[in-house]
Protein backbone atom coordinates (compact mmCIF):
# COMPACT_ATOMS: atom_id res chain seq x y z
CA UNK A 1 0.00 0.00 0.00
CA UNK A 2 1.02 3.33 -0.69
CA UNK A 3 0.80 6.62 1.50
CA UNK A 4 0.53 10.18 -0.45
CA UNK A 5 2.91 12.49 1.04
CA UNK A 6 1.46 15.33 -1.26
CA UNK A 7 -0.87 16.18 -4.31
CA UNK A 8 -3.98 13.70 -4.70
CA UNK A 9 -4.53 10.44 -6.16
CA UNK A 10 -6.52 9.61 -9.40
CA UNK A 11 -6.88 5.79 -10.37
CA UNK A 12 -8.25 5.79 -14.06
CA UNK A 13 -9.64 2.49 -15.67
CA UNK A 14 -9.61 2.79 -19.74
CA UNK A 15 -10.92 0.33 -22.12
CA UNK A 16 -8.81 1.68 -24.34
CA UNK A 17 -5.20 3.42 -24.18
CA UNK A 18 -3.18 5.25 -26.59
CA UNK A 19 0.45 5.77 -24.93
CA UNK A 20 1.57 8.42 -27.46
CA UNK A 21 4.53 6.61 -28.54
CA UNK A 22 2.49 4.50 -31.04
CA UNK A 23 1.01 2.00 -29.04
CA UNK A 24 -2.53 0.29 -28.12
CA UNK A 25 -3.64 -1.52 -25.20
CA UNK A 26 -6.60 -2.89 -23.65
CA UNK A 27 -8.03 -2.93 -20.02
CA UNK A 28 -5.30 -0.70 -18.29
CA UNK A 29 -5.06 1.32 -14.82
CA UNK A 30 -3.28 4.36 -14.94
CA UNK A 31 -2.72 6.08 -11.31
CA UNK A 32 -1.97 10.05 -11.20
CA UNK A 33 -0.54 11.29 -8.21
CA UNK A 34 -0.14 15.45 -7.37
CA UNK A 35 0.48 16.43 -11.23
CA UNK A 36 2.87 13.30 -12.06
CA UNK A 37 1.40 9.35 -13.52
CA UNK A 38 3.20 7.12 -11.59
CA UNK A 39 1.81 3.82 -12.64
CA UNK A 40 0.75 2.27 -16.33
CA UNK A 41 -0.36 -1.39 -16.12
CA UNK A 42 -3.09 -4.36 -16.58
CA UNK A 43 -6.75 -3.57 -14.96
CA UNK A 44 -6.08 -4.41 -11.66
CA UNK A 45 -2.23 -3.96 -11.28
CA UNK A 46 -2.02 -0.75 -9.91
CA UNK A 47 -0.83 -0.45 -6.31
CA UNK A 48 -3.01 0.46 -3.29
CA UNK A 49 -3.10 3.87 -1.80
CA UNK A 50 -3.71 4.73 1.68
CA UNK A 51 -5.77 8.15 0.53
CA UNK A 52 -8.35 9.49 -0.92
CA UNK A 53 -8.84 8.03 -4.52
CA UNK A 54 -10.86 9.89 -7.11
CA UNK A 55 -11.25 7.27 -9.69
CA UNK A 56 -12.55 7.65 -13.49
CA UNK A 57 -14.46 4.85 -15.20
CA UNK A 58 -13.09 4.84 -18.65
CA UNK A 59 -13.72 0.98 -19.25
CA UNK A 60 -15.55 2.07 -22.69
CA UNK A 61 -13.65 4.81 -23.41
CA UNK A 62 -9.96 6.12 -24.70
CA UNK A 63 -7.84 6.70 -22.64
CA UNK A 64 -4.90 9.22 -24.63
CA UNK A 65 -2.52 12.06 -23.65
CA UNK A 66 -3.34 15.42 -23.79
CA UNK A 67 -2.98 16.59 -27.38
CA UNK A 68 -0.11 19.37 -28.21
CA UNK A 69 -0.47 21.39 -31.26
CA UNK A 70 2.38 22.69 -32.31
CA UNK A 71 1.21 24.98 -34.85
CA UNK A 72 -0.81 27.23 -32.61
CA UNK A 73 -2.35 31.46 -33.60
CA UNK A 74 -4.30 32.11 -30.35
CA UNK A 75 -4.99 35.53 -32.00
CA UNK A 76 -6.36 34.47 -34.58
CA UNK A 77 -10.08 34.98 -35.10
CA UNK A 78 -12.45 35.30 -38.23
CA UNK A 79 -9.81 36.65 -40.89
CA UNK A 80 -10.90 35.68 -44.62
CA UNK A 81 -7.48 36.74 -46.73
CA UNK A 82 -3.93 37.60 -45.44
CA UNK A 83 -4.60 41.91 -45.02
CA UNK A 84 -7.65 41.02 -42.61
CA UNK A 85 -5.06 39.60 -40.06
CA UNK A 86 -3.72 43.07 -38.81
CA UNK A 87 -6.88 44.60 -39.65
CA UNK A 88 -9.56 46.31 -39.07
CA UNK A 89 -9.55 44.20 -36.08
CA UNK A 90 -8.24 45.95 -32.69
CA UNK A 91 -5.82 44.54 -30.51
CA UNK A 92 -7.69 45.19 -27.88
CA UNK A 93 -10.48 42.79 -29.54
CA UNK A 94 -7.61 39.83 -30.27
CA UNK A 95 -6.22 39.87 -27.01
CA UNK A 96 -9.87 38.96 -25.78
CA UNK A 97 -10.20 36.59 -28.67
CA UNK A 98 -6.95 34.95 -27.85
CA UNK A 99 -8.49 34.24 -24.16
CA UNK A 100 -11.61 32.49 -25.54
CA UNK A 101 -9.20 30.53 -28.20
CA UNK A 102 -6.85 29.15 -25.54
CA UNK A 103 -10.13 28.46 -23.37
CA UNK A 104 -11.76 26.78 -26.91
CA UNK A 105 -8.51 24.45 -27.35
CA UNK A 106 -8.70 23.36 -23.99
CA UNK A 107 -12.03 22.06 -24.64
CA UNK A 108 -11.11 19.80 -27.04
CA UNK A 109 -8.15 17.70 -25.29
CA UNK A 110 -5.22 20.53 -25.91
CA UNK A 111 -3.49 21.08 -23.01
CA UNK A 112 -0.81 21.79 -24.62
CA UNK A 113 0.57 24.19 -27.48
CA UNK A 114 3.56 26.21 -29.82
CA UNK A 115 2.22 29.44 -30.78
CA UNK A 116 3.88 30.51 -33.92
CA UNK A 117 3.29 34.51 -33.71
CA UNK A 118 0.81 36.51 -32.18
CA UNK A 119 -0.07 40.23 -32.68
CA UNK A 120 1.51 42.57 -30.93
CA UNK A 121 2.45 40.57 -27.44
CA UNK A 122 -0.62 39.06 -26.73
CA UNK A 123 0.82 35.41 -26.57
CA UNK A 124 2.66 36.09 -23.92
CA UNK A 125 -0.46 37.78 -21.71
CA UNK A 126 -2.21 34.46 -22.95
CA UNK A 127 0.31 32.36 -21.37
CA UNK A 128 0.58 34.41 -18.11
CA UNK A 129 -3.11 34.95 -17.38
CA UNK A 130 -3.40 31.20 -18.02
CA UNK A 131 -0.67 30.95 -15.32
CA UNK A 132 -2.33 33.43 -13.16
CA UNK A 133 -5.69 31.34 -13.53
CA UNK A 134 -7.44 34.06 -14.93
CA UNK A 135 -8.42 32.01 -17.65
CA UNK A 136 -8.52 28.50 -18.41
CA UNK A 137 -6.05 27.45 -21.43
CA UNK A 138 -2.94 24.88 -22.41
CA UNK A 139 0.33 24.31 -21.01
CA UNK A 140 1.98 27.05 -24.09
CA UNK A 141 4.98 28.18 -25.57
CA UNK A 142 4.77 31.57 -27.36
CA UNK A 143 5.84 33.36 -29.60
CA UNK A 144 5.29 37.28 -30.46
CA UNK A 145 5.45 39.02 -34.10
CA UNK A 146 6.46 36.91 -36.76
CA UNK A 147 9.96 38.17 -37.93
CA UNK A 148 9.58 38.78 -41.78
CA UNK A 149 11.92 40.78 -43.82
CA UNK A 150 10.45 44.01 -45.74
CA UNK A 151 9.08 43.31 -48.67
CA UNK A 152 8.57 39.43 -47.40
CA UNK A 153 5.18 37.63 -47.43
CA UNK A 154 3.82 39.27 -44.41
CA UNK A 155 4.74 43.17 -45.81
CA UNK A 156 1.24 43.41 -46.77
CA UNK A 157 0.48 46.95 -47.42
CA UNK A 158 1.96 49.67 -49.81
CA UNK A 159 4.66 51.83 -48.92
CA UNK A 160 2.58 54.70 -48.48
CA UNK A 161 0.27 52.78 -45.86
CA UNK A 162 1.61 52.93 -42.18
CA UNK A 163 -0.02 50.35 -39.31
CA UNK A 164 1.05 51.15 -36.25
CA UNK A 165 3.98 48.43 -35.64
CA UNK A 166 3.37 47.46 -31.96
CA UNK A 167 -0.47 46.60 -33.41
CA UNK A 168 0.88 43.78 -36.44
CA UNK A 169 1.27 40.31 -36.50
CA UNK A 170 4.85 40.92 -38.55
CA UNK A 171 7.28 42.69 -36.98
CA UNK A 172 9.49 43.96 -40.57
CA UNK A 173 13.28 43.57 -40.29
CA UNK A 174 16.17 44.46 -42.73
CA UNK A 175 19.53 42.71 -41.81
CA UNK A 176 21.28 40.92 -39.58
CA UNK A 177 21.29 43.35 -36.87
CA UNK A 178 17.87 44.58 -36.87
CA UNK A 179 16.84 40.62 -37.09
CA UNK A 180 19.24 41.18 -33.72
CA UNK A 181 17.17 43.91 -32.14
CA UNK A 182 13.55 42.59 -32.32
CA UNK A 183 14.77 39.09 -31.39
CA UNK A 184 16.26 40.34 -28.11
CA UNK A 185 13.15 42.79 -27.80
CA UNK A 186 10.75 39.62 -27.81
CA UNK A 187 13.51 38.36 -25.56
CA UNK A 188 12.87 40.89 -23.42
CA UNK A 189 9.15 40.76 -23.26
CA UNK A 190 9.41 37.00 -22.56
CA UNK A 191 8.20 34.76 -25.50
CA UNK A 192 9.95 31.68 -25.50
CA UNK A 193 9.92 31.05 -29.25
CA UNK A 194 11.33 33.28 -32.41
CA UNK A 195 9.40 32.25 -35.74
CA UNK A 196 10.92 33.19 -39.06
CA UNK A 197 8.75 34.10 -42.07
CA UNK A 198 11.36 32.98 -44.41
CA UNK A 199 8.71 31.82 -47.51
CA UNK A 200 5.55 32.72 -49.09
CA UNK A 201 2.49 30.97 -48.27
CA UNK A 202 0.51 28.33 -50.61
CA UNK A 203 -1.99 30.31 -51.02
CA UNK A 204 0.08 33.57 -51.80
CA UNK A 205 0.83 34.24 -55.58
CA UNK A 206 4.34 33.22 -56.23
CA UNK A 207 7.25 35.52 -57.30
CA UNK A 208 10.39 35.03 -59.39
CA UNK A 209 13.51 34.66 -57.66
CA UNK A 210 14.55 33.20 -54.52
CA UNK A 211 12.11 30.75 -52.32
CA UNK A 212 14.27 32.20 -48.51
CA UNK A 213 13.18 35.88 -48.46
CA UNK A 214 16.38 35.83 -45.81
CA UNK A 215 19.70 35.28 -47.15
CA UNK A 216 21.57 32.33 -45.43
CA UNK A 217 23.56 34.55 -42.97
CA UNK A 218 20.66 36.75 -42.32
CA UNK A 219 19.18 33.42 -41.31
CA UNK A 220 22.03 32.05 -39.53
CA UNK A 221 22.86 34.81 -37.22
CA UNK A 222 18.93 35.22 -36.02
CA UNK A 223 19.10 31.78 -35.22
CA UNK A 224 21.54 31.84 -33.62
CA UNK A 225 20.91 34.57 -31.47
CA UNK A 226 17.90 33.14 -30.41
CA UNK A 227 19.32 29.84 -29.54
CA UNK A 228 22.07 32.29 -27.53
CA UNK A 229 19.05 33.48 -25.18
CA UNK A 230 17.86 30.14 -24.71
CA UNK A 231 14.97 30.41 -27.30
CA UNK A 232 13.45 27.89 -29.69
CA UNK A 233 12.68 28.68 -33.17
CA UNK A 234 10.33 28.06 -35.98
CA UNK A 235 10.19 29.23 -39.66
CA UNK A 236 7.39 29.28 -42.35
CA UNK A 237 9.04 27.18 -44.69
CA UNK A 238 6.87 25.24 -47.62
CA UNK A 239 8.82 24.10 -50.40
CA UNK A 240 12.72 22.54 -50.69
CA UNK A 241 14.89 24.96 -50.87
CA UNK A 242 13.11 27.51 -48.10
CA UNK A 243 12.86 24.22 -45.96
CA UNK A 244 16.66 23.51 -46.60
CA UNK A 245 17.66 26.95 -46.06
CA UNK A 246 15.63 26.97 -42.45
CA UNK A 247 17.50 22.90 -41.56
CA UNK A 248 20.86 24.97 -42.61
CA UNK A 249 20.27 27.57 -40.15
CA UNK A 250 19.59 24.81 -37.17
CA UNK A 251 15.95 26.05 -36.80
CA UNK A 252 13.98 23.83 -34.38
CA UNK A 253 10.75 23.55 -36.24
CA UNK A 254 10.38 23.48 -39.84
CA UNK A 255 6.12 24.66 -39.88
CA UNK A 256 4.11 23.51 -42.65
CA UNK A 257 6.97 21.68 -44.70
CA UNK A 258 4.46 21.27 -47.82
CA UNK A 259 6.34 20.24 -50.50
CA UNK A 260 9.47 18.35 -48.55
CA UNK A 261 11.31 15.73 -51.01
CA UNK A 262 13.74 13.24 -50.62
CA UNK A 263 16.79 15.68 -50.69
CA UNK A 264 15.56 17.30 -48.52
CA UNK A 265 14.71 14.59 -45.90
CA UNK A 266 18.43 13.81 -46.55
CA UNK A 267 19.21 16.95 -45.04
CA UNK A 268 17.41 16.63 -42.05
CA UNK A 269 18.62 13.71 -41.39
CA UNK A 270 22.19 15.27 -40.97
CA UNK A 271 19.92 18.09 -38.34
CA UNK A 272 18.02 15.11 -35.59
CA UNK A 273 17.24 17.87 -33.61
CA UNK A 274 14.73 19.77 -36.10
CA UNK A 275 11.63 18.62 -36.72
CA UNK A 276 8.64 19.12 -39.11
CA UNK A 277 5.17 20.35 -38.27
CA UNK A 278 2.79 19.58 -41.15
CA UNK A 279 -0.62 21.16 -41.24
CA UNK A 280 -2.98 19.66 -43.44
CA UNK A 281 -6.11 20.62 -41.92
CA UNK A 282 -6.43 24.20 -42.68
CA UNK A 283 -5.52 23.56 -46.73
CA UNK A 284 -8.13 20.97 -46.41
CA UNK A 285 -10.84 23.27 -45.53
CA UNK A 286 -9.33 25.98 -48.37
CA UNK A 287 -10.44 23.31 -50.96
CA UNK A 288 -13.88 22.14 -49.04
CA UNK A 289 -15.31 24.84 -47.47
CA UNK A 290 -13.51 27.77 -49.30
CA UNK A 291 -15.80 28.20 -51.74
CA UNK A 292 -18.92 28.53 -49.29
CA UNK A 293 -17.95 31.26 -47.10
CA UNK A 294 -16.23 33.53 -50.40
CA UNK A 295 -12.62 32.45 -49.48
CA UNK A 296 -10.94 33.87 -52.89
CA UNK A 297 -11.50 31.53 -55.47
CA UNK A 298 -7.58 32.24 -56.55
CA UNK A 299 -6.52 31.32 -53.33
CA UNK A 300 -8.41 28.07 -53.08
CA UNK A 301 -7.04 27.23 -56.67
CA UNK A 302 -3.67 27.26 -56.08
CA UNK A 303 -4.07 24.94 -52.53
CA UNK A 304 -6.42 22.30 -55.00
CA UNK A 305 -3.55 22.03 -57.93
CA UNK A 306 -1.01 21.04 -55.07
CA UNK A 307 -2.90 19.38 -52.61
CA UNK A 308 -1.80 15.51 -53.93
CA UNK A 309 1.85 16.79 -53.22
CA UNK A 310 1.21 17.90 -49.65
CA UNK A 311 -0.45 14.59 -48.78
CA UNK A 312 2.72 12.77 -50.94
CA UNK A 313 5.01 14.74 -48.82
CA UNK A 314 3.53 13.60 -45.15
CA UNK A 315 3.56 10.06 -46.41
CA UNK A 316 6.94 10.36 -47.37
CA UNK A 317 8.34 12.15 -44.40
CA UNK A 318 6.31 8.64 -42.57
CA UNK A 319 7.72 6.13 -44.46
CA UNK A 320 10.98 7.34 -44.32
CA UNK A 321 10.62 7.25 -40.69
CA UNK A 322 10.74 10.80 -40.07
CA UNK A 323 9.41 11.98 -36.31
CA UNK A 324 7.14 14.71 -37.64
CA UNK A 325 4.42 16.40 -35.66
CA UNK A 326 0.82 18.42 -36.69
CA UNK A 327 -0.12 21.70 -36.09
CA UNK A 328 -3.52 23.43 -36.97
CA UNK A 329 -2.44 26.57 -38.27
CA UNK A 330 -6.40 27.44 -36.95
CA UNK A 331 -7.95 30.43 -36.52
CA UNK A 332 -8.93 31.92 -40.03
CA UNK A 333 -12.55 31.75 -41.36
CA UNK A 334 -12.02 29.03 -43.42
CA UNK A 335 -10.43 26.67 -40.65
CA UNK A 336 -11.80 28.16 -37.57
CA UNK A 337 -10.72 27.42 -33.61
CA UNK A 338 -11.89 24.15 -32.87
CA UNK A 339 -11.27 22.47 -36.53
CA UNK A 340 -7.34 21.31 -34.40
CA UNK A 341 -8.22 17.36 -34.63
CA UNK A 342 -8.81 17.39 -38.27
CA UNK A 343 -5.04 17.15 -38.56
CA UNK A 344 -5.29 13.97 -36.80
CA UNK A 345 -7.83 12.55 -38.86
CA UNK A 346 -6.48 13.16 -42.04
CA UNK A 347 -2.85 11.66 -41.40
CA UNK A 348 -5.74 8.43 -40.96
CA UNK A 349 -7.97 9.10 -43.85
CA UNK A 350 -6.23 10.79 -46.07
CA UNK A 351 -2.49 9.64 -45.76
CA UNK A 352 -2.99 6.41 -44.49
CA UNK A 353 -1.57 6.33 -41.13
CA UNK A 354 -2.58 4.28 -38.09
CA UNK A 355 -4.67 6.06 -35.26
CA UNK A 356 -2.27 5.34 -32.89
CA UNK A 357 0.84 7.08 -35.34
CA UNK A 358 -1.07 9.70 -35.98
CA UNK A 359 -2.08 10.61 -32.77
CA UNK A 360 1.95 10.43 -31.88
CA UNK A 361 2.17 13.23 -34.27
CA UNK A 362 0.21 15.44 -31.86
CA UNK A 363 1.59 14.09 -28.66
CA UNK A 364 4.77 12.93 -27.98
CA UNK A 365 6.33 14.04 -31.35
CA UNK A 366 4.44 17.34 -31.04
CA UNK A 367 5.87 17.87 -27.31
CA UNK A 368 9.43 17.13 -28.64
CA UNK A 369 8.68 19.81 -31.44
CA UNK A 370 7.39 22.44 -29.23
CA UNK A 371 9.68 22.06 -26.08
CA UNK A 372 7.37 20.67 -23.71
CA UNK A 373 9.42 18.29 -21.92
CA UNK A 374 7.38 15.49 -19.52
CA UNK A 375 4.15 16.11 -22.05
CA UNK A 376 2.68 13.78 -24.53
CA UNK A 377 3.47 10.16 -23.33
CA UNK A 378 1.09 8.11 -21.07
CA UNK A 379 4.15 6.55 -18.61
CA UNK A 380 5.28 6.67 -15.19
CA UNK A 381 6.89 10.05 -14.54
CA UNK A 382 5.38 11.44 -17.31
CA UNK A 383 2.82 14.40 -16.96
CA UNK A 384 -0.79 13.60 -15.97
CA UNK A 385 -2.05 15.53 -18.79
CA UNK A 386 -4.37 13.32 -20.02
CA UNK A 387 -7.69 12.68 -22.24
CA UNK A 388 -10.79 10.58 -22.09
CA UNK A 389 -12.64 10.42 -25.04
CA UNK A 390 -15.93 8.51 -25.76
CA UNK A 391 -15.89 5.62 -27.32
CA UNK A 392 -12.95 3.37 -29.49
CA UNK A 393 -10.77 5.69 -30.82
CA UNK A 394 -8.98 3.25 -32.65
CA UNK A 395 -12.24 2.43 -34.82
CA UNK A 396 -13.57 6.08 -35.11
CA UNK A 397 -10.60 8.56 -35.14
CA UNK A 398 -12.79 11.62 -36.11
CA UNK A 399 -14.50 11.40 -32.31
CA UNK A 400 -12.19 13.88 -31.98
CA UNK A 401 -13.70 16.56 -34.01
CA UNK A 402 -16.24 17.23 -31.74
CA UNK A 403 -16.19 18.12 -28.06
CA UNK A 404 -18.79 16.68 -27.49
CA UNK A 405 -16.62 13.53 -27.42
CA UNK A 406 -14.12 14.32 -25.21
CA UNK A 407 -15.25 13.37 -21.36
CA UNK A 408 -12.50 14.29 -19.20
CA UNK A 409 -9.52 16.52 -20.07
CA UNK A 410 -6.86 16.53 -17.17
CA UNK A 411 -3.81 19.06 -17.05
CA UNK A 412 -1.01 18.15 -14.54
CA UNK A 413 -3.50 16.19 -12.78
CA UNK A 414 -6.16 18.59 -12.39
CA UNK A 415 -9.31 18.14 -13.81
CA UNK A 416 -10.37 20.80 -16.05
CA UNK A 417 -12.87 19.55 -18.08
CA UNK A 418 -15.64 16.94 -17.09
CA UNK A 419 -18.89 16.51 -19.00
CA UNK A 420 -22.12 15.50 -17.56
CA UNK A 421 -22.37 12.12 -17.46
CA UNK A 422 -19.23 11.12 -16.82
CA UNK A 423 -18.56 8.52 -14.18
CA UNK A 424 -15.79 10.12 -11.13
CA UNK A 425 -16.13 8.83 -8.07
CA UNK A 426 -13.63 9.80 -4.59
CA UNK A 427 -13.48 7.02 -2.12
CA UNK A 428 -11.37 6.35 0.36
CA UNK A 429 -9.26 3.00 0.79
CA UNK A 430 -8.51 2.37 4.47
Amino acid sequence: MVSGDAGHWVLIRAGTLIDGEGNVAHHVEVLVHGEKIVHVGPAGSAPRVADEVTRIDASQDTLMPGLIDAHLHVTYSGHLGMQQLEWPRSLELAAVSAGANATKALRFGYTGGLDVGCRGKIGVATKAAIAEGTIEGPTLRVSGQIISPVGGPLDLWPSSMRLDPATRLAALVSGVEDARRVIREQAKDGVDNIKFQISGSTVQSKRRGRASFFSDEELRAAVGQAHDLGLSTAAHAEGPEAISAAIRAGVDTVQHASFIDDPTIELLSAHPDARLVFTLGVYDDIIHIGPSIGYPSESSQRVRDVWERMVAAVRLAYERGVPFAVGSDAGGAVHPHGRYAREIVLLVRVCGIPVERAVRAATSHAARAAWLGGAGVIGADHDADLVVVAGDLVRRVELLEDDANIRVVMKKGRIVRRISGSEIVTTTIA
